[in-house]
């Protein structure tokens, strides 16, 4: 495909990820957004004519109906394999929100169609465009902190999130694997060891964990700490909680995500986005947008993703070590890659 011809995409998914996405296919110069899917049409026709796009019942409806070059899937975390192995079948390239899928199996049912398919697959892990998080990464990469000791991590959303998902996907899925597929990247080696506790009291009505703490072993011999929970108040200040610390034998490097520059203080104090998708002049900007660049570039030039579909198997094989090693209560080692 030349680089002069838009992408065109359809969305399938009408939620908050599935707007900040289309509202990025529209404004781009390098997308043509065609339509969005969503089993409630009456969302899917509000989104569709604010960019004046076709709107669908679903993702089956979209493939038939609309000559679409790719999809961005921004459905539920425990929705993606169907989605992405139909898109697969009918040609489309694929950007899914991440996790991949809930489970290895499914992770792997997805690969196959897009390898078979010869289609891109690429996985919305944003903190690899994050300037930030790229940053460290680079620091990392310079040696200037010497060998890497230890990773620590935190993130943390409010109730919100867990009750309008119902106890269909879990803590780990929805948060976890944003930390641990930015250490798999930044260290660029494998996990060897998971060991994670939980608790569970304030979410017992829908059978997950509130919070859950991971210790990852690399296999060059430093280790990382995720802490995850979804239980801040609903009153909270700021809808995401997250931390970074990096340390290795000569420095230390050091991310405050909520001390974002920017707050709005009124009867319920606020943080204003900086970072992810906030808009400046009617344009969305940061992140996302950058991350949806890269996907529409990928499909024009061929190149490879930043983030593949193997790449972010690897960080839910890591997730569902942890997962296992709550119900065991003992550590889990990880085959070799």
């Amino acid at each position: 495909m030349s680089v002069e011809k838009p992408v065109r995409v359809g969305v399938i998914g009408a939620g908050m990820m599935g707007s900040g996405h289309a509202s990025c296919v529209a404004q781009s110069a390098r997308g043509e957004l065609m339509a969005i899917a969503d089993v409630d049409l009456g969302r899917a026709k509000e989104m569709a004519d604010h960019h004046g796009a076709a709107a669908y019942a679903g993702h089956g409806e979209l493939l038939v109906g609309e000559d679409a070059d790719a999809v961005i899937v921004c459905t539920p975390d425990w929705a993606h394999r169907e989605v992405c192995v139909d898109a697969a079948a009918a040609g489309k390239h694929v950007l899914v929100e991440k996790p991949l899928a809930m489970t290895l199996e499914d992770c792997d049912a997805i690969i196959k169609a897009c390898d078979e398919a010869g289609v891109v697959l690429m996985v919305g892990q944003i903190l690899r465009f994050d300037p930030r998080y790229g940053a460290v990464k680079a620091v990392l990469e310079s040696g200037e902190i010497g060998d890497m000791s230890y990773l620590y991590a935190r993130r943390s959303n409010t109730l919100l999130q867990p009750r309008r998902f119902e106890g269909r996907t879990t803590v780990l899925h929805y948060l976890a694997v944003h930390d641990v597929d930015w250490m798999l990247w930044a260290m660029g080696e494998p996990v060897t060891e998971v060991y994670a506790a939980a608790s569970r009291k304030a979410l017992t009505d829908l059978g997950v964990d509130d919070s859950v703490f991971l210790t990852l072993k690399f296999a060059s011999g430093a280790v990382g700490c995720i802490q995850v929970a979804w239980i801040l108040p609903e009153q909270a200040s700021h809808n995401l909680d997250a931390y970074l610390e990096v340390t290795g034998t000569k420095g230390a490097l050091f991310i405050d995500t909520p001390n974002a520059g920017v707050r709005f203080e009124s009867q319920r104090p606020s943080r204003i986005d900086t970072t992810y998708g906030f808009a400046v002049g009617g344009q969305t900007g940061g992140a996302l947008r950058e991350e949806v660049e890269h996907f529409l570039r990928c499909v024009q030039e061929g190149g490879e993703p930043l983030i593949d579909g193997r790449q972010a198997r690897a960080a839910v094989a890591v997730v569902e070590a942890a997962a296992e090693s709550v119900r065991t209560g003992q550590p889990v080692r990880l085959p070799a890659p």
